[in-house]
């Protein structure tokens, strides 16, 4: 039916749909990938009226109407948001499979900014420089994919270091954290009162840093730091702090 939402379950939430070059103005027709037209009229069974949203994944969104014949969709709203007051990019050690995709995928939901994927000593992961950009790739569309899901505007880039030097050199953050089992500093103390506008955290992959590790990247800047008595497991680490940091400095409080 024309101007309605999409039916059934879609109703209850907008359905969204990852689209890169957003056009902003209103009242303007797009065409629209054979993916989007194939979820809307497969998947969901919709037909001419549907109404569903597009983000770019740079803060861009779209409110839109399925135009006749189910290939192109009218812009019926645009809105450009604000780029997130606070930052936090995650520096993780190269974990296997359907870990590394959890991580992806959560960090997403909790609003991360940044992705950099890393080989380290005990990585058991390896990369193979032919296959790299193949990689990035994917776990791009996973990460948008996760935005689309949890209406994340913003989507963290994904990027994939060379070597661990590298990307501890690159890390942009103003508070510096390396999750490391051995270190004895409790998370409260290495809090500052006045909030960064970006932290950069760092974590292993599962058989962790070793000292040599920690002690490069405390020449780097950051400042170790142990999560209670329990060693915690690389897929739940960054995102246990991440939901800390969140709530003292982030979105968690926003009203």
């Amino acid at each position: 039916m024309s101007g309605s939402a999409c039916s059934g379950a879609a109703a209850k939430a907008m359905r969204r749909f990852y689209f890169p070059t957003l056009p902003g103005a209103p009242g303007t027709i797009i065409d629209l990938p054979a993916d989007i037209v194939r979820h809307i009229s497969t998947v969901l069974r919709q037909q001419q009226g549907c109404r569903f949203e597009l983000f770019d994944g740079k803060g861009s969104t779209a409110l839109c109407t399925l135009e006749p014949g189910g290939q192109k969709a009218l812009i019926d709203q645009f809105a450009q948001l604000p780029v997130p007051h606070f930052q936090i990019e995650l520096i993780q050690g190269l974990a296997k499979g359907e870990k590394l995709e959890m991580i992806l995928q959560k960090g997403t939901e909790l609003g991360l900014s940044r992705f950099v994927l890393t080989p380290s000593e005990r990585t058991m992961v390896k990369i193979p420089a032919a296959k790299k950009n193949a990689r990035a790739e994917r776990w791009q569309k996973i990460v948008h994919e996760a935005c689309r899901q949890c209406g994340q505007p913003f989507a963290p880039k994904v990027e994939i270091s060379d070597n661990l030097k590298s990307a501890i050199t690159g890390a942009q953050g103003d508070l510096k954290l390396m999750l490391w089992e051995e270190a004895s500093a409790p998370l409260p103390q290495l809090l500052p009162a006045k909030p960064p506008t970006s932290i950069s955290l760092l974590v292993g992959p599962e058989g962790g840093f070793s000292a040599a590790e920690a002690k490069e990247a405390e020449a780097a800047g950051f400042q170790t730091v142990r999560l209670g008595p329990r060693i915690l497991r690389t897929e739940t680490a960054g995102l246990a702090i991440l939901s800390i940091l969140q709530y003292v400095y982030g979105d968690f409080n926003y009203k």
